[in-house]
């Protein structure tokens, strides 16, 4: 008899310990699956980075036109022509994924356009970098002229639906770059690579 209490006395011991611990159980199991679900949240992807320009094949686009007799270049470049990237792109391109190539010495003609429905955007050449600032506290030209007006101001560039011509000359070979230096459009990929040949080459390399 007084075995049967002990044994009884046990079991119902050893229930009321489980019932005790079943929250903590449930809170466990409910932190274990938090820590699986952040742990398999990716990070949120780095803003793209600049890479040298160059390199690809080189061919003719019907945005760019070379008269060989005048030594000019017209390029029609069109800012926020596709969706890609945001509307943040130059004739669809962005992450200097093509190269506008113009022979040394000519006079460059660029036509800018602004199709994006919502934001402002400039074209700049300038030095190609490892990566560009979110922000440009001043941006000077490699070329004398080579800049769209207000190129940094969000309200003062080029707005949408707008356009306007801008002309220097292409003086030193190099790889430069085409950079929109509005607030954060170069850093999240608005570039492209503009190439000043010596050889006398023209055309978009890609």
């Amino acid at each position: 008899m007084k075995r049967f209490l002990t044994t009884g006395l046990a079991t119902a011991f050893s229930l009321a310990l489980i019932a005790c611990g079943g929250g903590d159980a449930g809170a466990d199991s409910e932190a274990d699956t938090t820590a699986m679900e952040t742990a398999e949240t990716p990070a949120p992807a780095p803003a793209p980075a600049a890479a040298p320009t160059g390199g690809g094949t080189l061919s003719q686009a019907d945005w760019v036109t070379v008269d060989e007799t005048a030594r000019t270049v017209t390029i029609n470049l069109v800012g926020g022509q596709t969706d890609a990237n945001n509307h943040w792109n130059y004739n669809g391109h962005v992450n200097g994924d093509a190269t506008v190539v113009v022979p040394e010495g000519y006079a460059v003609t660029i036509n800018f356009s602004n199709e994006d429905p919502v934001n402002f955007h400039s074209a700049v050449v300038l030095e190609t970098q490892a990566s560009y600032p979110a922000m440009f506290d001043s941006a000077t030209p490699v070329f004398e002229g080579a800049m769209t007006s207000n190129p940094t101001s969000m309200t003062e560039a080029t707005a949408p639906g707008e356009s306007e011509t801008i002309t220097f000359t292409a003086g030193t070979a190099g790889n430069y770059a085409l950079v929109c230096v509005i607030p954060a459009h170069a850093s999240q990929g608005m570039w492209i690579g503009f190439e000043v040949s010596a050889s006398g080459e023209s055309g978009v390399r890609m």
